[in-house]
C-alpha cells in the first residue's frame, strides 16, 4: 500500500517537474536528491541514508553534476571524501519539487477531505526511524476510509 502510494506520488512529481522544464529528471535523481542537505553533504552520508554503497550512488551523482544540479567537491578535512553541494540550479529544482509536492498533497486533501488528510498525516508521522517492534501506535486515532 505505501509503496504503491510512494510510486504514484513519485511519478506525478516527475511529470510535474518535466512540465516545468526538468526534462532529464529521473526517479533515481529524485530519490538521491531527497537525501541531500541544504549546504554540503558527504557522499558517504548520502549512501548511508539510502542504505547503499558509495559506488551505487556514484553514477547518479555524476549525472546530477552533469545536469548542473550539484557539484562534487573534495573535502579539505577528509581528502578521501567527496562533498555534494547543490548549485543554484539544484536549489531551484529543490524549491520547484517542494512546491509540486505541496500541490500533490493539496489534490489528495481535496479527494479525501481535510479531516482524513490530517489523520493520514498524523498516522504517517508515527514511528519513523524506529523498528516496527518499538512503534507505539495511538489506537485512539480512527483513520476511517482513505
Amino acid at each position: 500500500m505505501l509503496q504503491a502510494a510512494s510510486q504514484s506520488i513519485l511519478h506525478d512529481l516527475i511529470g510535474r517537474l518535466r512540465a516545468l522544464g526538468y526534462a532529464d529528471i529521473t526517479e533515481p535523481h529524485l530519490i538521491l536528491f531527497g537525501n541531500l542537505d541544504c549546504g554540503a553533504t558527504h557522499a558517504a552520508q548520502i549512501a548511508q541514508r539510502m542504505q547503499v554503497s558509495r559506488q551505487a550512488i556514484s553514477k547518479t551523482l555524476r549525472e546530477l553534476q552533469s545536469l548542473g544540479w550539484i557539484q562534487l567537491e573534495d573535502d579539505p578535512a577528509r581528502r578521501n571524501q567527496k562533498l555534494v553541494v547543490m548549485t543554484q540550479q539544484g536549489m531551484k529544482l529543490a524549491i520547484d519539487a517542494r512546491t509540486a509536492l505541496e500541490e500533490i498533497e493539496n489534490l489528495l486533501a481535496e479527494q479525501i477531505g481535510d479531516e482524513t488528510m490530517a489523520k493520514l498525516r498524523s498516522a504517517l508521522e508515527i514511528g519513523w526511524g524506529r523498528s516496527a517492534d518499538s512503534i507505539q501506535f495511538n489506537t485512539a486515532i480512527p483513520l476511517g476510509p482513505i
